[in-house]
């Protein structure tokens, strides 16, 4: 018995075929502080990603649209969802010299989920 021809899905263009990326990337760098300046790093960083065939995951630029940072439950809940989100990750990239308490709890579940954990400076170089 013949079937039909599938119809395209509505996601085949923007997907070339209904082919998802599956290398997701981590962006692990400091929110507090200075937010302005680090979210604006934290783009850099996610171009970066992007230009290197990667899927960027940043949830420090994700998450203070409409959570607030100064707000103590609305910033753990922010690192909590953080945390979350690592799961989708094949890999973390830590960016700058300074690590935060946030981006230590990034780095150390990253560790614990056998995730590859890759050091970078704030210029993108890769760190040892």
């Amino acid at each position: 018995m013949a079937t039909k021809k599938e119809q395209p899905k509505s996601y085949d263009k923007i997907t070339k075929g209904g082919k998802f990326p599956s290398k997701r990337v981590y962006i692990c760098s400091p929110l507090k502080g200075n937010a302005e300046r680090n979210i604006a790093r934290a783009k850099i960083y996610c171009r970066f990603a992007f230009e290197s065939g990667y899927v960027p995951i940043c949830p420090q630029i994700y998450y203070p649209q409409f959570l607030d940072d100064s707000d103590k439950t609305e910033r753990a809940a922010g690192l909590r969802y953080a945390l979350e989100s690592l799961w989708q990750a094949r890999e973390l990239w830590v960016f700058g010299e300074y690590i935060s308490d946030g981006m230590r709890a990034e780095i150390d579940l990253a560790k614990d989920l056998k995730i590859p954990v890759k050091y970078y400076d704030e210029d993108m170089e890769e760190r040892a």
